[in-house]
């Protein structure tokens, strides 16, 4: 029962603890859990890459959780020194058996969230197969990622980024003083950290070719093609990086003037002016501080690597939900115009041709045949709800499933549809399935999150979900290719309606082609 001490081979000594209840209310655990909290593993500098962590003497405590990054919110846990994992492990487990990894990347727009999000303790618990989790923090909003032009010049695009790489180098390193087997190392993450999981998913060229850094992966609501990854002098970007260095009285100029300034200034002035510029741009869904390509491991876009080829061939789960935009749509639009404005102002990608198509692919609720027409909260809701979504979610979702399975590569591809206490109008919205696949039990189906965690951890065990399934689990089939079958995880009425389905019968079969077209992802710069 004494606390976990482990000694990693030039670096140092973290004394962890044991876990018995789960983080998010406090219920007994089904197991005891090692755990190691709040392990430093990359030391950073404000707006500089990630370096490898110095070597220290003695032994550190690991039995707390480390501060998170810099955000909005309670500021009393974050700090800029953050770069810390947590690390969680069945307890009574000899060290020398070495058990399949599951790393989570929390999401949260790549401007807030950490890892604690993810209940590490209780995924390990809970699971049906001995497994071990690691969670963590990388560098979020500006600091983790400032588009500019003297970022650019600089060297400095994409750290929270290459913060994400240096953990999973970190991990090849160490996991097995903890335990864990660094080739069975599945990277998982959901919404902007599903995005930024495909973007490590599709990066296998480079300096990175031939180095693989984790061996399967899973994307809950994320892609390599969602949303857009601009350039980093796009002209929004332009804007914002103005309006932000104003506000800190920094310079535009001369790059060393401008990064002495940007280095120099009082954190809480970047956190109130990061903070102001990504509520101004809720509305829009036009948010500051994305990854950008080109830039570091987005050298090229997920288009260009998944039409190349350039991506892991290796074992991978993927899934959204089903009504994908409805917590992000605007609640006021009442016209065609008004729609195809939205989607415009999201993307001036978007040309005049392809406004006129996505008023066809979406009907105008007016149209005797829309299937918008009952739309709760403006007449346009239901319509922006589904282009939106499968703009940013489903469709991308499906471009990647579709690659990955043309490549002869073991793909399980999943429309979650099981809400979780949300209003009526969201239906199963984003991020609807994140307390199910986490194996909580304070669900509005607590069987739903049984089958669905146990569907994860068998997959990380042994690349297929079926292995350790909850009892009476139906099966999950592999995805074949586009308008193959999909799971479908549950219903409004709770795990009754899991079964495989046509891709048709979940997803705008059209509206993803038209998404999915080659040149038009690369000119929305996806």
């Amino acid at each position: 029962n004494r606390p976990p001490v482990v000694v990693l081979p030039g670096y140092g000594s973290f004394k962890g603890t044991r876990i018995i209840r789960h983080a998010h209310h406090g219920s007994t655990l089904d197991k005891p859990i090692d755990a190691w909290l709040g392990v430093e593993y990359a030391k950073q500098s404000r707006f500089a890459p990630p370096v490898w962590p110095k070597p220290f003497n003695g032994t550190r405590d690991a039995s707390k959780y480390g501060p998170i990054c810099i955000q909005g919110g309670n500021q009393n846990i974050q700090s800029e020194d953050c770069l810390n994992l947590n690390i969680y492990r069945p307890a009574g487990i000899p060290y020398s058996k070495k058990l399949p990894v599951l790393v989570f990347f929390h999401g949260g727009s790549f401007v807030m969230g950490s890892g604690r999000n993810f209940d590490g303790a209780g995924f390990v618990a809970r699971s049906p197969v001995s497994l071990m989790v690691v969670t963590a923090q990388y560098r979020l909003s500006s600091l983790g990622s400032l588009p500019s032009a003297l970022f650019e010049e600089e060297g400095l695009l994409n750290l929270g980024i290459q913060d994400q790489r240096m953990l999973l180098q970190f991990l090849q390193r160490y996991l097995s003083v903890f335990g864990g087997d660094p080739k069975r190392v599945t990277l998982s993450g959901q919404s902007a950290g599903a995005h930024a999981v495909g973007i490590h998913l599709f990066h296998h060229y480079g300096t990175d070719a031939g180095k693989p850094l984790f061996a399967q992966a899973i994307l809950s609501s994320g892609s390599p093609t969602a949303r857009s990854f601009p350039e980093a002098t796009y002209p929004l970007y332009k804007r914002q990086f103005k309006e932000y260095m104003e506000y800190l009285k920094c310079p535009l100029a001369p790059n060393a003037a401008a990064l002495r300034c940007l280095r120099g200034v009082d954190v809480d002035k970047i956190r109130t002016k990061q903070s102001r510029l990504y509520g101004a741009s809720n509305y829009k869904i036009t948010w500051p501080f994305q990854p950008v390509s080109p830039g570091p491991l987005l050298e090229k876009r997920g288009s260009v690597s998944g039409e190349d080829g350039t991506f892991w061939k290796i074992p991978t789960m993927i899934s959204s939900c089903t009504d994908e935009g409805s917590s992000f749509a605007p609640k006021d639009l009442e016209t065609t115009e008004d729609f195809t404005s939205f989607l415009h102002n999201v993307n001036p990608g978007l040309t005049a041709e392809d406004l006129v198509d996505l008023a066809r692919l979406y009907p105008d609720p007016d149209e005797p045949t829309s299937p918008y027409w009952d739309s709760p909260k403006s007449k346009q809701f239901k319509r922006i709800v589904a282009a939106y979504g499968d703009y940013s979610y489903i469709c991308p979702v499906q471009d990647a499933a579709v690659r990955l399975a043309d490549a002869g590569v073991p793909v399980y591809k999943a429309r979650f549809n099981t809400p979780n206490w949300g209003k009526d109008w969201e239906g199963v919205p984003h991020a609807a399935d994140f307390m199910y696949f986490n194996g909580s039990p304070d669900v509005q189906f607590p069987e739903v999150s049984e089958l669905y965690s146990s569907y994860w951890a068998s997959f990380v065990a042994t690349g297929d979900p079926n292995t350790y399934a909850a009892p009476g689990a139906p099966k999950w089939e592999m995805y074949k290719g586009l308008g193959k079958s999909q799971l479908a995880v549950g219903s409004r009425k709770g795990i009754n309606g899991t079964r495989m389905e046509p891709e048709g019968h979940g997803i705008r079969m059209q509206a993803c082609a038209w998404w999915r077209d080659p040149e038009r992802m690369k000119r929305l710069r996806k």
